[in-house]
């Protein structure tokens, strides 16, 4: 097993993920449709139904080892990669698709560990469901130099001049850079030049790359949001946040969101609630699932309404179900949320 592997605080501390061993069974799924611009990060959940539509091929790293990556990412990681060679600049694949459950046996079995438990498991794993590396869509590379291999974060993260070359062909084949420098208090993640997410659309991660802006910025620099479910999954991630921010105050420390359904105008004529509401046509009714972890002093009651859950292990209120409203106020350009139902 390779040293990068070992290092396994170091590791997490600047990705918030660990590279697990995957299966070498071929994934017979057929794709469905997904959108390639879906957001995963410490705050947003990947979609419940993400990983029975993924279409996975198997393939090797580095190391030989048998791993997974979205079909259409890999088929341009292969072109990208090609193109870098005829630079001289060599990359091969590191870390990439790994599932919602290897992700939960990685918390649990180290949870369990006399020597970590489970507060040293929150602050150094990515909690299940919340690593982008469940998408398939996220590729981690290493670099290849003079038949020795460089993947040691510090080493990479040095070596500008040669991840200079390949970040500036990444929007050709439809990838962007995910944790750029100076950004992560909107990604939640330390600079990783060998973190490569793919869009899908070369026109897309070409604008990302040229303003040198993150997934979550571009996300919500869409207008549009009704006719991208993306865009108005972040919005209504982000004005939640504000939302209870505002709301409960110094009660809670973080919150976290899955958006489970938005509903189209079709179906919001069909709903006579939603109907009432009087909805506007930039407006979004969406329903979400959300969990809140409270401060030592927060009364834990007053956060479970809802028929929320709490988990004592962990230290969040789990569960909660409502139903809301993301109203756009055309004159100040700005969202709120509106008519926060009491569950359902």
């Amino acid at each position: 097993m390779k040293k990068k592997k070992i290092l396994f605080a170091a590791t997490l501390l600047s990705a918030g993920i660990f590279a697990c061993a995957c299966n070498t069974n071929k994934t017979a799924v057929k794709k469905i449709n997904y959108d390639y611009l879906v957001l995963v990060n410490k705050y947003s959940k990947l979609p419940d139904d993400w990983e029975k539509n993924i279409e996975l091929v198997d393939v090797k790293n580095a190391w030989d080892e048998d791993i997974k990556v979205e079909k259409e990412a890999y088929e341009n990681y292969k072109k990208l990669k090609q193109e870098l060679k005829k630079e001289g600049v060599n990359i091969e694949l590191d870390s990439v698709y790994r599932s919602v459950k290897e992700q939960q046996e990685l918390w649990d079995e180290w949870s369990k560990d006399p020597e970590k438990g489970i507060e040293y498991v929150k602050k150094y794993v990515a909690t299940p469901g919340y690593s982008e590396h469940h998408t398939g869509l996220a590729i981690d590379i290493c670099l290849k130099k003079d038949g020795k291999l460089v993947y040691e974060n510090d080493d990479m993260i040095s070596d500008r001049k040669t991840f200079a070359k390949i970040h500036k062909k990444l929007s050709k084949y439809g990838f962007i850079l995910r944790y750029l420098e100076n950004k992560d208090d909107i990604t939640g993640y330390a600079y990783e030049p060998w973190h490569l997410r793919y869009v899908g659309s070369k026109n897309v991660a070409k604008e990302i790359m040229n303003k040198n802006i993150t997934l979550e910025e571009y996300l919500g620099s869409i207008k549009d949001i009704n006719n991208n479910k993306e865009a108005a999954k972040y919005q209504i991630e982000k004005t939640l946040q504000k939302y209870f921010e505002d709301i409960y105050k110094d009660k809670i420390i973080n919150s976290r969101f899955n958006v489970t359904k938005i509903y189209t105008h079709e179906e919001i004529k069909k709903n006579e609630t939603i109907k009432s509401l009087k909805i506007g046509k930039k407006d979004v009714a969406f329903e979400v699932t959300y969990q809140l972890q409270p401060t030592d002093e927060s009364d834990i009651n007053e956060l479970m309404i809802p028929n929320g859950e709490y988990d004592q292990e962990l230290g969040w209120v789990i569960n909660i179900n409502r139903l809301g409203i993301l109203k756009y106020n055309e004159k100040k350009g700005i969202y709120s949320i509106k008519n926060f139902g009491t569950g359902w």
